[in-house]
């Protein structure tokens, strides 16, 4: 629409179908007039949950000055969870309401959709002053699996991928050793990944294998709105197994893990 049929017909001949309608449109930042563009992306059609502050269904985010780096954090772990509005200038607001659309466009419905690399792999969530668990509106950021004194496996889900031409079983009993519980599939309930070296390295070169793909597939398509997922590798594991052994040794352990290195 052009802005002298703008002029002529005033806000009746805003179409019904801009980058707005039926959008949830957020604004984080500083603004001359916030209250007054929020007003104006609801003329124009976007959703009455239309307002400031960022969700994780917002769509559209306009990102004025001065942006708190509390907004950025909890933005950055929206992301990690695969919720990615389409962040705009108020210039950029500014020219959609005269009625330049390309470029703006956006999903009828806000979808998470995660993509895996290395970040995910390496994450370490941003500092929040407030962390809940809340579905909707909730943060709560994976923190990196560290290997240390304490043991870090106890009592969580912990999926190991099959691995052509490997026993499987005796990994599974190491975990289990440790108070973990091995499984051989990905769940929504699943706490940490363990990645074998032949994945990860191919994730090192940007390259993701069947085993990859299928977690990324799973998690886009299931009702959980967090990835809260910790990753780590078989190596890593492994070698830390072997330093705590020295430390604290255990037949039985030292066992199994015999077996694992002749297999």
């Amino acid at each position: 629409m052009s802005n002298q049929q703008l002029d002529m017909f005033g806000d009746s001949a805003i179409s019904q179908q801009n980058p707005l309608t039926a959008r949830r449109v957020g604004f984080i930042g500083t603004f001359k007039n916030r209250a007054a563009l929020v007003k104006r992306v609801k003329e124009f059609g976007a959703s009455d949950k239309s307002k400031d502050g960022l969700t994780r269904d917002t769509q559209i985010l306009v990102m004025g000055s001065d942006v708190k780096q509390e907004d950025l954090n909890r933005l950055k772990c929206y992301e990690h969870d695969g919720w990615k509005p389409l962040k705009i200038t108020e210039a950029e607001l500014q020219e959609i309401f005269k009625g330049h659309y390309a470029g703006f466009e956006t999903p009828a419905v806000a979808k998470k959709q995660v993509s895996l690399d290395m970040s995910y792999y390496n994450w370490t969530p941003p500092t929040l002053s407030e962390v809940d668990g809340d579905e909707d509106t909730g943060v709560r950021c994976s923190s990196p699996l560290v290997y240390g004194e304490d043991n870090p496996i106890y009592g969580l889900e912990i999926y190991v991928p099959q691995r052509p031409n490997a026993d499987m079983g005796v990994i599974c009993q190491l975990i289990g050793n440790f108070g973990g519980y091995a499984n051989p599939e990905y769940y929504d309930e699943t706490n940490v990944i363990m990645l074998g070296e032949e994945t990860l390295k191919k994730l090192e070169q940007g390259i993701k294998d069947e085993i990859i793909i299928q977690i990324e597939k799973q998690y886009n398509r299931s009702s959980a709105k967090m990835f809260n997922i910790q990753f780590t590798s078989e190596p890593d594991f492994i070698a830390w197994v072997k330093k705590r052994l020295v430390k604290y040794p255990d037949e039985s352990t030292m066992k199994i893990l015999e077996r694992y290195e002749k297999a």
